[in-house]
């Protein structure tokens, strides 16, 4: 049996001397679709940070893509992972979309010529290549949401991680994002977990469901 992209095993946290996930344990198989579903305050966002080595497990393992999160081999690798929450940029000064899009590629060490053509490739794959030089600060919801879906292709990811991407979005640009992601799934084979508990997401083909209450899965 292949090795799952994402194995959580035990895993608890605390947070402020409260425990938030409580013997949480996952299997997610490499380009497969999983949405997590559940109330606010059912422990959804502290998944995926703890998948991300955001917060510190007080018990249990995650491993990605066969590396334990936190270790050092985790850490070479953590480009692997894309993240898109509900507004993946938040600014007070000029960035234009271009710039938000090149975040992506800071930490990769490429030559000049490898980073423009990332972003190019990039904002071309989710349909933003015409807003290039418009500001972020006055795009739509679903533009910004599109602009971080192409910095995160930038680091040419094997998992994205969605933290309820849809929630400020109409249903028109709602349809477009996920019709998008199903694309990224189906055509790179980008494993994806998305955190929601919007009903249209939900009821989307395809995307398997897991729900939580109270920091575990029912």
């Amino acid at each position: 049996m292949p090795e799952p992209c994402i194995r959580i095993d035990g895993l608890c946290l605390d947070r402020e001397g409260t425990r938030i996930l409580r013997d949480v344990s996952l299997r997610v198989a490499c380009g497969e679709r999983l949405i997590v579903s559940g109330p606010n305050g059912a422990g959804k966002t502290t998944l995926l940070k703890a998948i991300l080595g955001m917060m510190k497990a007080a018990a249990g393992r995650i491993l990605v893509l066969g590396q334990e999160v936190g270790s050092r081999e985790w850490a070479r690798g953590r480009g692997r992972i894309g993240y898109v929450n509900q507004e993946s940029v938040q600014v007070d000064f000029p960035i234009s979309a271009r710039e938000v899009v090149e975040i992506g590629t800071a930490t990769l060490g490429l030559s000049r010529a490898d980073r423009r053509r990332r972003i190019e490739e990039a904002m071309v794959a989710v349909g933003c290549a015409h807003l290039q030089s418009r500001m972020y600060a006055r795009l739509s919801g679903g533009e910004k949401q599109k602009l971080s879906l192409a910095r995160c292709l930038c680091q040419d990811p094997q998992v994205l991680l969605l933290d309820e991407p849809t929630s400020s979005l109409d249903p028109r640009s709602r349809a477009e994002l996920m019709d998008l992601l199903r694309g990224l799934n189906e055509e790179r084979g980008i494993t994806m977990v998305m955190v929601s508990h919007d009903a249209q997401v939900l009821s989307e083909p395809a995307w398997k469901i897991r729900h939580m209450e109270a920091g575990a899965f029912a």
